[in-house]
């Protein structure tokens, strides 16, 4: 069975969703695996040649005809017809902008979708960024707030990703030496992007209230804005929650919020305070009151390297189960699902 690693569009993205270890154990397996070349990719092209990788050129995968086609984040427009199985988090389930165009792409050219956020045994996802989402964006605000309490400069102006995480522990260890300790909240904190804020968040030095189901069930927006940060690391899969609006900005001590899930585009957003992403090249938005947003969609690749390690290491068990294996089927039965709705 074959199949190709695509090169990244987004220039900004240097994850994998498969290690060069991992690539060996898959073809061990019985899988035949191309990988395209990568100049940014976070492990080089002769670790996957080293693995027993055939190296491809980037971009061939839009001609393929015969393989399944692994990435991870959204395809660029073009082909505009879609023919192969097709592995990444396409982010068009929740009825975000322009889900039906992407939809169609696929009927048109007769391929699928298996989305990784749906690979799911029993209602639980088996392979997920969260941990260093949910770290990378707490770790973020908390940079930009601790800065600006010194007057210094912070990633305001631009961020790039990290050779590792001890790059930014030491950042945050030594703003937070020189503050008074600061209050954050993080909402979601069962869950893995919450546990990785709250990490981060204590590194930096913060006292940190963690509020999960039972605590938003009846939700005090006095107490959720008596913080000085707020992490989102909320999962929405229907409509609810509504954690601030416009009119709440600026009504406590509450001066920057990380928005971890980021899903502006959906109904389902808990934080319709905003209409879009920040960037890389502007990860912050000035909203009411001055109070700061932060909401990135790709953090963990900040950290490309442990979070490709700790996510192949989960994709890689359904990897060699595909595409029989429970997960693959509760992701077709999604895609079908998206198809009777479009």
């Amino acid at each position: 069975m074959k199949f190709i690693l695509r090169d990244e569009a987004r220039l900004t993205e240097r994850r994998t969703p498969i290690t060069p270890d991992d690539a060996k154990i898959f073809q061990t397996a019985g899988f035949d695996l191309a990988v395209e070349r990568s100049p940014k990719r976070i492990f080089s092209d002769t670790d996957y040649a080293a693995a027993g990788c055939k190296l491809i050129e980037a971009g061939s995968w839009k001609t393929a005809t015969d393989a399944t086609i692994l990435g991870l984040k959204e395809l660029p427009d073009l082909p505009e017809k879609l023919p192969n199985p097709m592995i990444h988090f396409a982010h068009i389930y929740k009825g975000q902008t322009g889900w039906q165009d992407e939809i169609n792409r696929f009927t048109s050219g007769g391929g699928s979708l298996y989305d990784i956020e749906y690979l799911t045994i029993n209602n639980r996802r088996t392979a997920a960024f969260g941990y260093w989402a949910g770290w990378m964006g707490a770790a973020l605000a908390a940079w930009r707030q601790l800065a600006k309490t010194l007057n210094e400069t912070g990633p305001e102006k631009g961020v790039s990703s990290f050779d590792n995480r001890g790059e930014v522990e030491t950042i945050l260890k030594r703003l937070a030496a020189r503050n008074p300790q600061q209050t954050a909240l993080v909402i979601g904190a069962k869950g893995r992007s919450g546990s990785g804020a709250v990490e981060a968040l204590k590194l930096a030095g913060y006292a940190v209230t963690e509020w999960d189901m039972d605590e938003t069930r009846n939700l005090d927006n006095d107490a959720l804005q008596a913080h000085d940060l707020l992490v989102n690391c909320v999962l929405m899969t229907g409509p609810g929650l509504q954690l601030l609006r416009h009119e709440n900005i600026g009504k406590g001590k509450l001066k920057m919020i990380s928005d971890v899930s980021c899903d502006p585009f959906s109904s389902f957003n808990p934080l319709p305070i905003y209409d879009a992403p920040t960037s890389w090249q502007n990860p912050f938005l000035d909203l009411d009151n001055e109070v700061e947003l932060t909401a990135i969609d790709n953090l963990p690749s900040m950290l490309p390297l442990e979070a490709s390690i700790d996510f192949s290491s989960q994709l890689i068990k359904s990897l060699l189960a595909y595409p029989d294996g429970p997960e693959w089927q509760a992701a077709r039965a999604s895609f079908n699902a998206a198809i009777s709705r479009a």
